[in-house]
């Protein structure tokens, strides 16, 4: 009886390792565990006040993966004035390593397409991006304060058409959270995803980093445990095995001007890179090469196999077969 005890607890641990439930809600689950990435550098785009307003910042990373879904939890504030929380993924052969000005979505009702101030952009050696999501909210078609949140395919930077779709919450206030549906399409995109992805924003943290450009308080940083969140099935992100990478950075409406707020963080004492690295407006991003900061400008996250077991649970079912 004790071998099949032992067999059967091996495989109650399997099983749980690999269907912990995340409820996408703008606040961290257990399920995450500790922070993958942490802030360590104060904010030069505002100290959030919790209302909205008052600035913009980002605290720590998570992610998980679970029930065939990629689950990432960004603590911090994104500001009510179209400010962009941009995501990138690194999931699958073939993305870019520094951004194209060719891929167009994002219109800019000034003209032309925001996404192209991307271009020239160089992420850290290893990471190639091959979907960006973006979040922002801010006063739209009438909706005070609305939540909007995209997903685009950049498909490696070679063609002006994208596929992406998007979607906003239709809500107010400092929690919102909604689902962007397949067929959605948006911003001169075409629609890609085949599985809704989920996502929420809670605006209320006013803890964490202060304003400044010195060595962030990481242990407060640590701490938020509120922001965006979000969830994708990985069969939209090309069915990733290994290794996913994640790089989140908080800028302006226009993508031409970024802060110093950076998951995986920046050293301390940078203040926001403009769009030079060093702080200056150039009219795009182009200037900024992350390979000229220490550290990783990412954090990442595994993929388990499909059906994998455990090491706890390999270990049980190991010696439950030596005791035959």
């Amino acid at each position: 009886m004790r071998r099949f005890s032992l067999i059967s607890l091996a495989l109650t641990c399997a099983l749980t390792a690999n269907s912990s439930a995340v409820v996408v809600d703008g606040t961290v689950d257990a399920e995450y565990g500790a922070a993958i990435a942490v802030q360590s550098v104060q904010t030069q785009f505002g100290d959030a006040d919790g209302s909205g307003g008052g600035g913009g910042e980002l605290n720590a990373g998570y992610a998980t993966v679970s029930g065939g879904r990629l689950y990432v939890a960004l603590t911090g504030n994104i500001e009510h004035n179209f400010n962009k929380m941009s995501v990138f993924i690194d999931s699958k052969a073939g993305g870019e390593n520094v951004l194209s000005a060719t891929p167009e979505y994002d219109f800019n009702p000034g003209g032309g397409w925001i996404s192209s101030n991307f271009d020239g952009l160089t992420f850290d050696s290893g990471f190639e991006a091959d979907y960006h999501l973006f979040a922002r909210h801010g006063n739209t078609a009438g909706v005070s304060d609305q939540l909007e949140v995209d997903l685009v395919d950049r498909a490696g930077g070679a063609s002006a058409s994208v596929n992406g779709d998007g979607a906003g919450t239709g809500g107010t206030g400092t929690v919102q959270s909604g689902v962007i549906s397949p067929g959605a399409g948006g911003n001169n995109t075409t629609t890609f995803i085949t599985q809704d992805v989920e996502f929420a924003l809670n605006n209320t943290n006013s803890a964490g980093v202060m304003g400044g450009t010195g060595a962030a308080d990481m242990v407060a940083a640590a701490a938020v445990t509120t922001g965006l969140e979000f969830s994708i099935a990985l069969a939209d992100l090309g069915n990733p095995t290994g290794e996913i990478k994640i790089h989140a950075a908080y800028g302006n409406g226009d993508n031409n001007f970024h802060s110093n707020q950076i998951l995986g963080g920046l050293p301390a004492d940078t203040g926001n890179l403009g769009g030079d690295g060093g702080g200056m407006f150039t009219g795009n991003l182009g200037g900024i090469d992350f390979n000229q900061f220490a550290g990783n400008q990412y954090f990442s996250v595994m993929v388990p196999e499909p059906g994998s077991i455990s090491l706890l649970a390999l270990a049980l079912l190991g010696f439950a077969v030596r005791r035959r």
